[in-house]
């Protein structure tokens, strides 16, 4: 049990895995910054999870020091003021497109601390990315993984092409929802021309599409075909499908957490990571510190949620 003067940061997890890698990346930057111990809280942020997500960090070599979750009784309606307002005020600079706050970079702990919220942005923790890297490596290959799909990535001149379609299915089994009515999908075009992108760079590629709707991926690969770029689409669960991305050597990401971090992850040293230039839609700007400084923005398009449900 954590102490009312003990410091400490304490990091409440939530959200689907991409989420769940911002957050404890930002945490464990402030704690080092701090000289501090880091704590997980790997069970509250998940309580009510209207897609019955959960703690998902335990495959990597992450610091796996856990709390028990804590509220304001336990640490003081200060911090619980706190927790709230930083949660907040995040929401408001996410509509305003602004993803990064030196606010809570600059936070010096000097008493148990909550931590709540995305932090979104590598300026968050790139001065530790070298030891991300150590915490972020699985401790074993996914059981049941295609070792031959995982070779024929590491031979090939490979692009990860994601493609989100479905915002999650809800906790009690029932259809999944297009991401397109919460945050907008991409549209192909959009994937035509960061292939004619990345193509121009690295020359012919050999292309591996990842998506959370295989089917409508598998009826649409020929939409990604291009002379010299061949197509493969990948049937896998999320863990697998996550390994297997960050093998590749290229990345055409979707608006998604979980293949940013694939990108980021990704160990090849002259990879080309193409974003869309749209996030989220009816964001009033691009969130530029979204992104690390060397990936190309491509444009794309505000997609009507009627066009991804009909595959237009």
């Amino acid at each position: 049990m954590i102490g009312r003067r003990e410091p400490a940061l304490l990091l409440r997890l939530r959200g689907g895995l991409g989420n769940q890698l911002f957050e404890y990346a930002a945490g464990r930057a402030l704690a080092l910054r701090n000289h501090i111990p880091l704590r997980l809280d790997t069970t509250s942020g998940f309580r009510g999870d209207r897609y019955g997500r959960s703690y998902e960090l335990g495959c990597f070599n992450v610091l796996d020091e856990r709390t028990e979750p804590v509220s304001s009784a336990d640490l003081g309606i200060r911090a619980e003021l706190f927790r709230r307002f930083v949660g907040r005020r995040e929401i408001w600079r996410m509509r305003a497109g602004r993803y990064f706050d030196q606010a809570i970079y600059d936070l010096r702990i000097k008493r148990p601390t909550v931590l709540d919220a995305y932090c979104q942005s590598p300026r968050y923790f790139r001065e530790i990315e070298e030891i991300l890297r150590r915490d972020l490596e699985f401790k074993s290959i996914p059981p049941g993984l295609n070792d031959v799909t995982s070779g024929e990535i590491m031979q090939a001149n490979s692009v990860c092409l994601h493609i989100r379609r479905l915002h999650g299915k809800e906790a009690d089994g029932s259809r999944p929802q297009s991401v397109a009515d919460f945050y907008g999908t991409c549209d192909i075009e959009y994937y035509r021309r960061a292939i004619r992108e990345v193509a121009a760079i690295h020359g012919n590629l050999r292309i591996f599409v990842f998506s959370d709707d295989t089917g409508w991926s598998q009826q649409n690969a020929g939409a990604f075909e291009t002379d010299g770029c061949s197509v493969k689409v990948i049937d896998e669960g999320p863990l697998r499908s996550f390994y297997l991305m960050r093998l590749c050597k290229h990345f055409i990401i979707a608006n998604s957490a979980f293949s940013w971090w694939a990108a980021w992850l990704g160990g090849h040293p002259m990879k080309t990571v193409c974003v869309p230039s749209v996030w989220n839609r009816g964001e009033r700007r691009f969130p530029r510190d979204l992104f690390p400084p060397a990936w190309t923005v491509v444009p794309a398009a505000e997609t009507a949620p009627e066009a991804i449900r009909t595959g237009k």
